[in-house]
């Protein structure tokens, strides 16, 4: 009896062991030096059309010619859509040789993930992975490509990596320039646009959607319609179908269903023909639509968990207007700062979840969550811009955003939240 009893331990432990010195050593604390790409709103723009190159061109053939610097906005692009992560690129001559570090949820071994390897492209034969390395594991040619493929088979990453290849119709390596050749059916197009949507259950859906409907119906049309006018009822909901195991979702969905209304994306009710009977009105706060707009993609994209890329984003938005549109607002970019804040604190953990929905349950305007900002300054041209701030590091700039962000916490939906 005791030595099955040792053999059962032994069986259990033995594993166990192994698990752990593997995740030891593929796990690091240690600071390496990876580029931080510090995307500008030209390179997200570049991003998108590498990504999505065929939008435009359904069921014809898409020719893309990218250099390194392309692969590596695209790679940084995508991968900080569904994790926190740094990415390295290299052309070489007959392959490309990938540095990739994932940040990790707090553990017992490591911060990070260290990924490297090569992928070999021969002319007119299938690309293979070889030299891959994960943290001090090296892992053989011969599994290198089998592990990849599992690693990232369950993430919604693999859902663009397989519509892409299984249209993939020629890829082919040049000095300093990748020639890919791919042409997308139409349903396939579909599929790569949804991918930047979370997973919804339809049912779900189908239920938010009609409350919204309703709260469309029941608007006075004599009024503008008020952005908390489509959140109030939308979180009420959310509150009743809650708890502390699906909260984050609820609310990633009543996010996300609120975006696409106000920033008129295909699936919203005034671009669904199924539903001509359901008014169309444009959201607004403080009388602004562009106010609301901003502050839903900008909560939409942090809810995400891509609240720095929704910070950059806004920022290099207003530094582009100010060059060449309508000047640098102060007032969009404290839009945007308030729905990156909404997001992150929606989505933060269960408990607050539930809080906010709580609290948005029962809002009877939008001040609720968005604070009084028309004061601040806005249509500032690139000159005038430089002029009074000189950058977006100096101290004035800060000063300014420091007071939005007090603003924003000041609000009530925040108060039981603050730190």
């Amino acid at each position: 009896m005791l030595i099955l009893l040792r053999a059962i331990l032994y069986s259990i432990a033995i594993p166990t062991l192994i698990i752990a010195i593997c995740i030891a050593l593929s796990t690091s604390n240690k600071s390496i030096d990876i580029p931080q790409w510090q995307l500008t709103s030209t390179d997200i723009q570049r991003a998108k059309t590498i990504l999505y190159a065929n939008q435009h061109s359904t069921n014809q053939v898409v020719n893309l010619s990218l250099t390194e610097r392309d692969l590596n906005i695209a790679c940084a692009y995508l991968l900080n859509l569904y994790t926190d992560s740094q990415s390295l690129i290299k052309l070489s001559t007959d392959y490309l040789s990938f540095q990739l570090r994932f940040t990790l949820p707090n553990n017992l071994f490591g911060r990070y993930l260290d990924l490297q390897f090569q992928l070999y492209i021969p002319p007119y034969q299938v690309p293979e992975i070889r030299n891959l390395q994960i943290g001090q594991i090296s892992i053989a040619d011969a599994y290198a490509g089998l592990f990849i493929d599992k690693a990232i088979q369950h993430t919604r990453l693999n859902q663009y990596l397989s519509l892409f290849s299984q249209n993939l119709k020629k890829i082919h390596l040049y000095p300093n320039q990748l020639q890919i050749k791919y042409q997308l059916p139409a349903q396939t197009t579909a599929k790569i646009q949804s991918l930047l949507t979370p997973n919804i259950d339809k049912r779900a859906l189908n239920q938010y959607q009609e409350i919204l409907d309703k709260a469309l119906l029941k608007h006075d049309k004599k009024w503008r319609l008020s952005l908390s006018e489509i959140l109030q009822p939308l979180f009420h909901l959310a509150q009743q179908r809650s708890s502390a195991a699906n909260a984050i979702e609820e609310n990633r969905l009543v996010i996300f269903i609120a975006n696409r209304y106000v920033n008129n994306y295909p699936g919203s009710g005034n671009k669904n023909k199924k539903r001509k009977a359901i008014p169309y009105y444009t959201a607004s706060l403080y009388k602004r639509i562009d106010m609301a707009q901003h502050f839903m993609w900008s909560a939409t994209l942090s809810a995400s968990g891509s609240s720095d890329l929704a910070y950059l984003v806004g920022v290099e938005k207003e530094l582009n207007d100010a060059k060449r549109g309508s000047g640098f607002s102060f007032i969009d970019l404290a839009a945007d700062r308030a729905g990156v804040k909404f997001g992150e604190y929606a989505t933060a953990n269960p408990e607050q979840a539930l809080k906010i929905q709580q609290k948005m349950a029962h809002i009877t305007n939008y001040q609720a969550f968005m604070p009084e900002i028309r004061d601040l300054p806005e249509n500032l041209s690139a000159q005038a811009f430089h002029a009074q701030y000189k950058s977006t590091y100096s101290t004035k700039y800060q000063s300014v955003l420091q007071d939005i962000d007090q603003r924003i916490s000041a609000c009530g939906i925040y108060q039981r939240f603050k730190e």
